[in-house]
């Protein structure tokens, strides 16, 4: 008679039912992603309100952190909650924080559903101990689509009253984690008045793992090599880097919030889910970076939920070259793009809504799906370029049978 499978192969079977679940989730939680970043905002919202209002109050002074801890016993235990705490500069130490818990219910189904596949698809009854073993280690996994979702709501979160409201410490941050245990950083502020010079001389080092996830405010950095370094999901607020090299950088996720970065070179750099919105980015070299929307499985390594496209909404590129650069899904809605290359570029499903495109070469682009609703196409040329799924008025289609003949 066969032996029972047990051990290392009830693992192969728990780990094949883990991935097929993080891919369903992922897929029903980005179906669903505006509506639960529009509840962690509103819950945001209301631990603000409490927050100032102690501060208010004198039971609480200025505040260095918010932290978003997920209690992985408490999930054993069927209730899904991350604890909200507010600390001074002391964080995990402050011995008075302002705690909140936020029940998310709406996120157990991965839980429960992962529970039930382990069930099915082993073949020995494991005991209680291996399955809360199993499922401790599949908690890191749903954090990880969790700490995605916390950076895209922190993004519209911190625009709000009641947080602008709070006293707030020169450097803050919002951090997610898992409880007393590693969290990484959704959102910092660093308003201390930092010296080029030093700032200069810290990135010359290019040290490893030293640049991400920080927060670089009003500094000229201008004529500076910053080429291989790791930025990524860093925000460079109010920043002149203008003429400054940042080749084959990693630039995931970072935020460019009204930077002037005139004829910087950012050739072969790592712009996925990147913010340039409001950007003066006139001669800009952006030659072959990447940057497309992804639904590849891979993705989900890194990015649990893939990225959004790169978003050039607002910023000036006039004259910008984006040659075979890989943008598929970009916004580039309302937008000065007046004699911008983007030759041999692949541009899927990006969006030119409202943008000035005049004298812009598309020669050789994947333009399929594109919108140009809006868009001055005046001298803009499409030799060879993809032309599927987009739709022209009459007045553009004029502009391009012009172009084209």
């Amino acid at each position: 008679m066969d032996k029972p499978l047990e051990g290392p192969e009830q693992q192969v079977n728990f780990n094949e039912a883990r991935l097929f679940s993080r891919k369903d989730w992922a897929e029903m939680l980005k179906a669903t992603l505006e509506q639960r970043i529009e509840e962690c905002v509103q819950k945001f919202r209301e631990y603000c309100r409490d927050i100032h209002q102690k501060q208010l109050q004198g039971q609480k002074g200025s505040i260095s952190y918010i932290t978003y801890s997920m209690l992985r016993t408490s999930w054993l235990e069927q209730h899904p909650v991350y604890l909200v705490e507010a600390a001074d500069e002391y964080w995990v130490f402050d011995a008075n924080p302002i705690q909140f818990e936020w029940e998310i219910s709406w996120a157990f189904s991965y839980w429960s559903d992962l529970q039930q596949q382990r069930q099915a698809e082993a073949v020995a009854q494991p005991s209680e101990v291996g399955i809360d073993q199993m499922m401790l280690g599949a908690a890191a996994e749903l954090h990880a689509f969790m700490v995605n979702m916390f950076r895209l709501a922190m993004k519209r979160a911190v625009r709000t009253p009641e947080f602008q409201a709070l006293d707030r410490a020169e450097t803050f941050e919002i951090r997610a984690g898992e409880y007393l245990d590693q969290s990484v950083s959704v959102y910092k502020e660093d308003r201390r008045k930092r010296a080029v010079q030093e700032v200069k001389a810290w990135l010359e080092l290019k040290e490893a793992q030293q640049y991400g996830y920080e927060a670089l405010t009003e500094l000229d950095l201008s004529e500076g090599d910053y080429s291989r370094l790791d930025f990524r999901y860093t925000a460079f607020r109010s920043m002149q880097m203008e003429n400054s090299r940042l080749q084959y950088c990693v630039l995931v996720g970072t935020d460019w919030q009204d930077s002037l970065l005139q004829r910087a070179d950012f050739t072969f750099s790592l712009i996925y889910g990147a913010d340039f919105s409001g950007c003066s980015l006139r001669n800009a070299l952006l030659d072959r970076v990447m940057g497309s929307v992804s639904d590849s499985d891979s993705w989900l390594e890194w990015e649990p939920l893939g990225f959004s496209g790169v978003n050039f909404t607002g910023a000036d590129l006039q004259g910008a070259s984006f040659r075979a650069a890989q943008l598929q899904g970009a916004v580039f809605r309302d937008t000065l793009l007046q004699q911008a290359s983007f030759i041999n570029a692949d541009l899927a499903a990006a969006c030119f809504e409202n943008a000035d495109l005049t004298g812009a070469s598309f020669a050789g682009a994947d333009l399929t799906d594109v919108s140009f609703d809006g868009a001055r196409l005046s001298g803009t040329d499409f030799t060879g370029a993809k032309l599927q799924g987009v739709s022209f008025t009459e007045e553009q289609l004029s502009e391009v049978r012009r172009q084209l003949t």
